[in-house]
């Protein structure tokens, strides 16, 4: 199907009449409406802070998404309605909601103004949104396929819509107002459940006890145990207590509890596929048939306690001692909410929690010119340290450390930045969430991300050695630690994972790369949210690559020079007593600063490179660092990088610069196509090469460079564009044709054993080993 851009996808009919484009705050008309009962398949809160925040009062139930497996009636209340309720609950999805709303409607919730609700035990399929005005009596009634999420409007999206609006239809509105309170609202529950609101309010109520922190700061954020322990009360009250309920009330069939015993039967296999939700459907199913008794005809429910037993072990019996303690070895949790945001009230959007992790306060402080002064000088002793003690130290070397730390200082926005930056949304690949310190043994870029975390927290406490996430002899150690690191990114904070000692396969191999690095990049360009970015060094053998998909998504540097053996005591001594010194007053000026610049309409993003034609996202960090030199009265440092360093393209130069100039005799030229062949399989361990060089070199290569692709980089044999690779590696061309204004000239090529002629039919003798070896 053509995808044509003048298709109609957002197709709204007003009262019968087509109607050109509406915008969703006029289908949505707080102003003209203040009621608003809506059955949806999805909310986001986003949408309702946009949209839904003027209306006072709202009320939401969710769809039950169609379940294929969900054969017979029965079926429909176990594997469809029960199943989707309690697996809502279990994935904390509405602590998640309400998390994300303003702090404004936060309390609308807590006041009983704005409600979500969930049919438990029944499917909800029904869809429809009643606007009203208690006071002028006018209605809205909109009908059509689309959600309570922006995605539903984006006409840039490959999705049609329906959208039927029928105003003062007073007939249809009564119709559906009474079907929604005599049928729909007795098969609900609330999805922001007593034990939710509780929590909130409790965390609510300890904060006003903070002096330090405004009542108009206060928002919720509720920990991992906090949120444990509602999930595993509510999950316990959909069983004891809605199941019950429904049959006694006779919504429900009392056979029920048979189908919930045999819930499992005709269970299907294709676990491979989708692991991870038959694990958890397995874990609900197990959970359903536990809950009833084994052997009665007629099962009946457990007791409350005997089935909230269940529900602890259901919760952890998916997990291994050890993949508990791994996943706790991530401790450092910095929340960016730009819905608070308010820089009048100096309150830059990030929160950490207090010192007792009762309830989350403002993170960012203003600072005085001196301790701007004093956070500079403190860098400026972090990068003389590398001067004074690492061998050929250079201006341009020292560079990569203060990139790094720039980087780290952005980290906590970057999720902000990409939406800014970014038309389309592949466009977001240009601003990476993943920084790679690839660095020789004994180069100091351990001690670097640990002075990156005292620069950003005040601590060298939040490392996570890449090594130790698993012990050594855990069986499938590579897909597990891998599977802890997205753990410690999805969990809603943006401070940076700062990771230590990362092992090459992790790069080089597809299963394990394009897992995280390529598949978190995609899920953060399509759905935009906090994630938090990766931070980590790898050891640079001289030979360090990744497959091209994950280097596209990664920020590289390199830092392959060492810190001389005859001063590392004296270099120990110097950095020991810099790191003594450091704080992170700079960075909480920092936050302050680039939350303004985030605030700013006008603030420019798309900053890109003249030459390289990369985009800089780091350009406004490189302006407010700037404004601080001059601030501070100093001289802007010689280290102080004014581009990205795109030292992942000039590593891969380099290896291939250095293989051909070493190898030329087997780089052999193909006249028909102006190409190179080179057998890369002669990169193994038997020609002095490490054994994984093969592919290092392969992924090294630019597909641009390659004839026909792809396709020229796999196999035995990859053929290279003559003419490219030797603008590239920066080498004279040996079989350029030079032409004149008759006849071309062919420069004979070092394999060839032929003598070319020119255009006076005079021979040109082959080069000779001086000749060509000096040009």
């Amino acid at each position: 199907m053509t995808n044509d851009p003048y298709l109609n996808k957002i197709h709204i009919v007003f009262n019968g009449q087509k109607t050109p484009p509406m915008k969703i705050s006029q289908l949505f008309d707080a102003h003209r409406f203040n009621r608003l009962t809506a059955i949806t398949g999805k909310v986001t809160a986003d949408f309702i802070n946009d949209y839904l925040s003027k209306f006072i009062q709202v009320e939401i139930a969710l769809r039950t998404p169609k379940n294929e497996i969900a054969k017979s009636a029965e079926e429909v209340i176990t594997k469809e309605a029960l199943t989707t309720a309690l697996l809502a609950v279990a994935n904390k999805q509405p602590a998640k909601l309400f998390e994300g709303l303003s702090s404004t409607n936060q309390a609308n919730a807590l006041n009983g103004l704005f409600t979500v609700e969930i049919s438990p035990v029944q499917a909800l399929h029904s869809q429809f949104y009643l606007l009203s005005n208690s006071t002028t009596h006018d209605t809205r009634v909109i009908l059509g396929s689309f959600d309570l999420d922006k995605d539903s409007f984006n006409d840039k999206r490959n999705q049609f819509e329906e959208i039927l609006v029928f105003d003062n239809n007073i007939r249809l509105f009564q119709n559906l107002n009474e079907h929604f309170k005599a049928d729909i609202k007795p098969v609900l529950r609330p999805y922001f459940t007593d034990n939710l609101l509780k929590a909130a309010q409790t965390q609510l109520d300890e904060g006003a006890k903070d002096k330090q922190t405004p009542q108009r700061d206060q928002v919720v954020i509720l920990d991992n145990e906090t949120t444990d322990r509602i999930a595993a009360a509510d999950m316990t009250d959909i069983i004891s207590h809605d199941v019950q309920k429904q049959m006694d009330n006779k919504l429900i069939p009392s056979t029920t509890t048979n189908a919930m015993r045999n819930v499992t039967i005709n269970r299907s296999q294709d676990k491979e596929a989708i692991a991870r939700n038959v694990k958890q459907h397995d874990t609900i199913y197990t959970l359903q048939k536990g809950s009833v008794s084994p052997r009665a005809a007629k099962p009946k429910i457990k007791t409350r306690e005997k089935i909230y037993q269940q529900v602890q072990h259901a919760l952890i019996s998916g997990m291994t001692p050890q993949q508990r303690k791994a996943e706790k070895k991530y401790t450092t949790f910095l929340y960016d909410r730009p819905m608070e945001r308010n820089l009048i009230n100096n309150n830059s959007g990030l929160y950490v929690p207090n010192d007792a992790g009762t309830h989350p306060i403002p993170f960012g402080k203003l600072a005085t010119i001196s301790q701007i002064r004093d956070g500079l000088n403190s860098i400026d002793a972090v990068l003389n340290g590398y001067r004074k003690y690492v061998v050929d130290y250079t201006d341009d070397y020292g560079k990569r450390f203060y990139e790094a730390i720039l980087y780290s200082f952005t980290a906590p926005f970057l999720w902000e930045i990409r939406q800014k930056a970014s038309l389309n949304p592949e466009d977001g690949n240009d601003v990476p969430n993943f920084l790679v310190l690839g660095a020789t043994a004994g180069s100091g870029k351990s001690t670097l991300l640990r002075i990156i975390n005292q620069l950003t927290w005040g601590t060298d406490r939040s490392l996570i050695d890449f090594g130790t996430i698993y012990p050594t002899d855990t069986p499938q150690k590579k897909t597990k630690t891998v599977e802890a690191i997205e753990h410690y990114m999805k969990q809603g904070s943006s401070y940076p994972v700062l990771l230590d000692e990362i092992e090459p396969y992790f790069f080089q191999q597809d299963q394990y790369s394009r897992h995280l690095v390529v598949d978190t990049m995609n899920e953060l360009i399509n759905n935009p949210h906090p994630i938090a970015p990766l931070i980590g060094t790898t050891n640079y053998d001289s030979g360090f690559t990744m497959l091209r998909e994950t280097a596209r998504r990664t920020y590289y540097l390199q830092m392959d020079k060492v810190i001389d053996d005859r001063q590392k005591g004296e270099a120990n001594k110097y950095i020991y007593n810099v790191r003594q010194t450091l704080n992170n007053t700079l960075f909480k000026d920092f936050v302050m600063r680039m939350a303004g610049l985030l605030e700013d309409d006008e603030t420019p993003w798309r900053d890109f490179n003249t030459k390289s034609g990369q985009l800089d996202f780091l350009s406004n960090t490189r302006k407010i660092f700037r404004e601080y030199y001059k601030q501070a009265g100093i001289k802007i440092p010689p280290y102080f990088a004014d581009e990205i360093c795109d030292d992942f393209k000039e590593s891969s130069r380099n290896s291939w610069a250095k293989l051909y100039v070493t190898q030329a005799d087997d780089f052999k030229y193909r006249a028909a196509d102006d190409s190179l062949l080179f057998d890369i399989s002669k990169l193994n361990t038997f020609n002095g090469f490490s054994a994984d060089s093969i592919e290092r070199y392969r992924n090294a290569l630019p597909i641009e460079l390659c004839v026909d692709g792809i396709n020229g980089k796999r196999g035995k044999f990859v053929e290279i564009k003559a003419p490219a690779f030797f603008r590239w590696i920066g080498e004279r061309n040996p079989y350029a044709k030079h032409t004149d204004q008759s006849q071309p000239t062919t420069i004979v090529s070092d394999q060839s054993t032929s003598s070319p002629t020119t255009n006076n039919n005079k021979s040109v003798k082959k080069k000779g080993f001086w000749a060509r070896l000096f040009g």
